[in-house]
């Protein structure tokens, strides 16, 4: 896998929201990065589709 440059984010929620995305992370056995990830190329995905 080529290196990439990362960066810290910081997300300001609410502890249940925060809960909820731990939650969901959990869930799909991946970690809360991959989860923001993967969301951020489906919603790419919808961006160039519509």
């Amino acid at each position: 896998m080529p290196e990439r440059n990362m960066v810290n984010l910081t997300i300001t929620m609410t502890r249940e929201e925060s809960k909820a995305l731990k939650q969901l992370a959990l869930d799909k056995d991946i970690t809360v990065s991959a989860l923001i990830r993967l969301w951020l190329q489906e919603q790419q995905k919808v961006e160039v589709k519509g």
